[in-house]
């Protein structure tokens, strides 16, 4: 299936059972289930995450490739959270258990 997806300069494809695999983020992005978010965090980057309700055991990488994890925000949907504690991470995984997001 494709997209197009004006709004970050490119065109969505998804393969059932494969990874996708996003340009090199510098300021914001939204991550979709089953995507390798790669983020050069120089300046401070967002990562919007898709609603966990419906997603159940999906997951999302994110790897920092160039800059500091210090900068990098990930927002969830509306009324949902992200359960990550302590520091920042250079890469995380990310897994829906159908309420919140859950960094492993």
């Amino acid at each position: 299936m494709c997209t197009d997806n004006p709004a970050e300069n490119r065109t969505d494809v998804f393969i059932p059972g494969a990874w996708l695999v996003s340009p090199i983020v510098a300021t914001m992005s939204t991550a979709r289930p089953g995507e390798l978010v790669r983020l050069n965090a120089h300046d401070p980057v967002t990562i919007r995450l898709p609603p966990a309700t419906g997603n159940v055991g999906a997951e999302i990488l994110v790897k920092e490739v160039a800059g500091q994890e210090e900068a990098i925000e990930v927002l969830a949907s509306t009324g949902q959270q992200v359960a990550r504690a302590g520091s920042p991470y250079v890469a995380f995984r990310l897994v829906s258990d159908g309420v919140t997001w859950i960094v492993i």
